[in-house]
């Protein structure tokens, strides 16, 4: 794997690369890898003519992220280039320049995640996509509400660039998998799986007829509140992340539940009748 850790060698293999007609996918995370990095990586390479990640683990303020470690984790992805980048490049001097992304995905919406660190990952983000340029962005389902920022803002900025939804990866009793986990103590991970059995319920009910939004959250929240501190629930429009009395359309249930010091966050998407 080769590793690429200024601006302009990444553009130097890729410009190139489009300008003879290949597609380009590419995976961005902040470290600590696990299965569910893996099957993203996995999906770019299958799915495009040149694949490449972006790791951004040597950032200021971030802890627990090892290149070492994770790059051990690449072999069975087929991943070829790796950006890694040199930070005195990436970013020269502090940003003068932030992106609100989306007020109508981020404010607009229920809280979920707080909005100073929305504003952080969306401007990193589109940082990201002026660098890389036209491509596929594979981006996790765990993280919904980013998610669906991400789409709205290639959209909105013109960007040509296809952001693309991957499946949450779970665990075998449902956990989705995340950087988190590895911070529960075995009691707090054996109650993990009552986040995702909670937005089962819920899924069943509304799919089962149930379209009053604050019985559906009742539900929800009464079966987390079983295992630990429920942080939020809400259940709001797949694409728009805005709530609804009355339930109808695409759906989804989004929830964070803290077990110790650790919040879980995780998703499930409904359909009314």
């Amino acid at each position: 794997m080769k590793i690429l850790t200024t601006i302009a060698e990444v553009r130097a293999l890729l410009d190139p690369a489009r300008a003879a007609g290949k597609t380009i996918g590419v995976m961005g995370t902040s470290g600590r890898m696990h299965n569910g990095h893996l099957s993203l990586l996995k999906r770019a390479v299958a799915e495009n003519d040149l694949a490449i990640m972006f790791w951004m683990g040597g950032g200021p303020a971030l802890y627990e992220r090892n290149w070492d470690d994770d790059s051990q984790l690449l072999a069975t992805t087929g991943i070829e280039y790796a950006y890694v980048p040199d930070f005195s490049d990436y970013m020269p001097v502090r940003p003068a320049l932030t992106v609100t992304l989306v007020p109508a995905l981020s404010s607009g919406a229920p809280p979920m995640e707080a909005i100073e660190h929305l504003d952080a990952v969306s401007t990193s983000t589109a940082k990201l996509f002026n660098i890389f340029g036209k491509m596929r962005y594979y981006s996790g389902e765990k993280d919904w509400q980013q998610l669906a920022m991400f789409k709205r803002m290639a959209i909105d900025m013109s960007y040509d660039i296809e952001v693309i939804g991957c499946e949450v990866v779970r665990e075998a009793d449902g956990v989705a998998m995340s950087s988190r986990n590895v911070k529960l103590t075995p009691e707090e991970r054996a109650k993990a799986p009552a986040l995702y059995q909670a937005l089962q319920a819920g899924k069943a009910a509304i799919e089962g007829g149930e379209t009053d939004s604050g019985r559906v959250v009742a539900l929800i929240g009464d079966k987390m509140e079983q295992a630990g501190e429920v942080i939020y629930v809400h259940a709001v429009d797949a694409e728009t992340l805005q709530p609804m009395d009355i339930l109808k359309g695409d759906i989804r249930i989004i929830a964070s539940l803290r077990l110790g010091e650790v919040p879980l966050v995780d998703n499930i998407g409904a359909t009314t009748g």
